[in-house]
């Protein structure tokens, strides 16, 4: 039977009209009102709990303002947002650009960083925030990434000493706990990278080196692919594009692995980041409005058996630099971030896959 164009138009109406109400759906924003770029974030159950990160409470970081760290963590049933938000137990100490995994065990929050530097340490956070010492890392990681596979947890990339490379692994099952180091992964340092876990494998995806002598920032622009059986690194393949054909990087983006498909967003704009971290911004470069960075807001959806890309463009609420994105029960929630250089928001998007 031939469908009338018509009756696809009104399909696709009410479609649209679906997610829009979805998309609409209010969710209560993070209690720290200037929000948090970089916290540690994950889902027990379905307790979405979000705890540490930074911002500029006082002065503004374009006015050179002091980055202030947060040992405080919340905790929401998203079955019943409505009812808000609970305080738990504080962190053992405040702590940003951290690592965290949601494990059969708790969230698993690995190294960061602080007004001390950056950190090795890492914990099991259950759901009430009380904080059990887990293994520290033989080195400190921040702005890096972790996942889970298995019952292992990988913690890679981000800024590791003499600029490493290191992967490393702790099995949560072992009857002593301890990390292991594993293959170093190739190419550039990726700093603010998205670390994704599949069965036996693990992605590391986009990110930035910068040699603060030579004043030269690379991003990176495509995947690597480890397999765990064989400890080794290969190239996936290169990110999408930007919409106007410029190379994309996501550093500071987030992503999550559903049905085979590796699902990205967030991050900085890879030439305006670049100019800005090489010193060729303009003066002004802190104090534009938040379009002009260009941070991502495309939706990105990579399949791993097809080796294709979809790309849904300009969704609201996924511009987003140092945000989680999780997944959860057929919803994505993009947590905190950046908005702009120096500016976090509180707000918590969320959208149907």
């Amino acid at each position: 039977m031939r469908t009338s164009p018509f009756y696809l138009w009104a399909c696709l109406f009410l479609l649209t009209a679906c997610i829009q109400e979805k998309e609409a759906t209010s969710f209560p924003p993070y209690p720290q009102a200037e929000g948090v770029s970089a916290p540690f974030a994950g889902f027990i159950g379905d307790t979405l709990i979000v705890a540490g990160g930074c911002n500029f409470p006082d002065t503004p970081a374009a006015e050179g303002g002091k980055k202030k760290f947060y040992a405080s963590a919340y905790a929401i049933d998203v079955r019943q947002a409505a009812n808000g938000w609970k305080p738990l137990a504080s962190l053992p100490s405040p702590l940003a650009y951290g690592a965290c995994v949601a494990t059969p065990k708790g969230l698993v929050c690995i190294g960061g960083q602080n007004d001390q530097g950056a950190q090795a340490g890492t914990f099991l956070l259950n759901a009430q925030g009380n904080a059990t010492a887990l293994p520290p890392l033989p080195a400190s990681i921040d702005n890096g990434g972790a996942a889970l596979s298995g019952h292992t947890v990988y913690a890679t990339g981000g800024n590791q000493p003499d600029g490493g490379k290191a992967l490393y692994a702790l099995d949560l099952n072992a009857d002593t706990l301890a990390w292991t180091r594993l293959a170093d992964y190739p190419g550039p340092q990726r700093v603010q990278p998205i670390v994704i876990a599949g069965p036996n494998t693990l992605y590391l995806i986009g990110g930035f080196a910068f040699d603060a002598a030579a004043k030269v920032c690379t991003p990176s622009t495509d995947m690597l692919h480890y397999d765990i059986a064989s400890d080794s690194w290969s190239r996936l393949d290169t990110l999408v594009s930007e919409q106007d054909g410029t190379p994309r990087c996501l550093a500071g983006g987030s992503g999550v692995l559903k049905d085979n498909k590796l699902i990205l967003t967030g991050g900085v704009n890879h030439d305006i980041f670049r100019q800005a971290m090489e010193g060729k911004g303009p003066a002004d470069y802190m104090k534009k409005p938040a379009e002009w960075y260009h941070f991502n807001d495309d939706l990105l959806v990579y399949d791993l058996d097809k080796r294709t890309w979809q790309v849904t463009s300009d969704v609201s609420g996924l511009a987003r630099a140092g945000g989680i994105l999780l997944e959860h029960e057929g919803l994505l929630y993009m947590i905190c971030g950046e908005t702009k250089p120096g500016i976090r928001t509180p707000q918590i998007t969320v959208l149907p896959l």
